[in-house]
This record gives C-alpha cells, sequence and structure tokens, in this order.
C-alpha cells in the first residue's frame, strides 16, 4: 500500500516506490477522525470500490471488486465508524450480515464513548427485505432501517 498525501519520510518497512505492509494501528491512525471544533460533533466519510465500467457489483458481489489492501481499508473504516450505511440492494444480494466487535479495534472504540462495534443502516425506498436475516435478527447494535414517506406502513 502507498500513501499519496500528504507526503512524509519512509519507514524503515518502505521500499523506495513507498510500497509496504501497514498495521492496523497505522491505518486507524491515518483514517482517524480529525479533531471537531467547538460546537460541531460529526463526521461523513464514504469509501466505494467500482470497475471501469462503473459497476459497484461481480457477480453479485462487491468484494471481487477489491484488493487486499482496500479490504484492509474498509475494515479499519468499518471498525471505526459509528455506523455503516447501506443500501437495500446490497443487503439483498449479498446477505448482508450485522456488524462484529473486532478486537483490534476494541479500545479506541472505548476511548471514542462508542459501542463495541457500529451500527448498520439500511436505506431503502420500498422496505422490501428479508427481515429474518441475520442483520435484523442478531445485530450486535440494533440495524437501523432509513426509508421515505412512501415506505409500507406496516
Amino acid at each position: 500500500m502507498r500513501r499519496l498525501l500528504p507526503v512524509t519520510d519512509m519507514t524503515a518497512h518502505e521500499t523506495a516506490s513507498g510500497d509496504r505492509e501497514w498495521s492496523l494501528d497505522e491505518l486507524a491512525d491515518a483514517y482517524a477522525y480529525p479533531e471537531l471544533p467547538a460546537g460541531k460533533n460529526a463526521w461523513l466519510r464514504a469509501n466505494m470500490v467500482s470497475s471501469l465500467d462503473g459497476a459497484g457489483q461481480h457477480e453479485g458481489r462487491s468484494q471481487p471488486l477489491s484488493s487486499d489492501a482496500d479490504m484492509r481499508i474498509f475494515g479499519t473504516l468499518r471498525g471505526l465508524a459509528d455506523v455503516v450505511v447501506v443500501g437495500a440492494e446490497t443487503v439483498r444480494l449479498e446477505g448482508y450480515r450485522p456488524a462484529r466487535a473486532r478486537e483490534a479495534f476494541a479500545a479506541r472504540r472505548a476511548a471514542a464513548g462508542q459501542g463495541p462495534a457500529p451500527a448498520i443502516a439500511v436505506v431503502s425506498a420500498s422496505l422490501g427485505l428479508d427481515f429474518s436475516l441475520p442483520l435484523f435478527t442478531e445485530p450486535l447494535v440494533p440495524t437501523l432501517l432509513l426509508t421515505g414517506a412512501a415506505a409500507p406502513v406496516e
């Protein structure tokens, strides 16, 4: 993995090209939330992968579009987040599961006043979801549903 910005001096683990394996602690430090100005209390962070043709999935899954480095960053961002927002189609296609507590981030989460894992927030216009999935029946933190006024009341 290579960090492009900000430019830093190479460490003993880096090659001349800047490529090296980052520890989870280094990634968590690199992606830590910046200090908030007085009176401010939220940050929004986005992360996505896409193929050259703009597809967000390959054979119904997004993971094949990601490299090992992508997955480490994705896992770090999830490990630091309060809430992970996911679309209903991703839940349906991928059998999305609840977030789990990760020991590697437990101390950071506790120091930040966070629970053991992020909540998953599902965005759905129709609420056409399988509510028997573990995402809804077995979450460590309750799953949130985000929808509009046109969604079925029941």
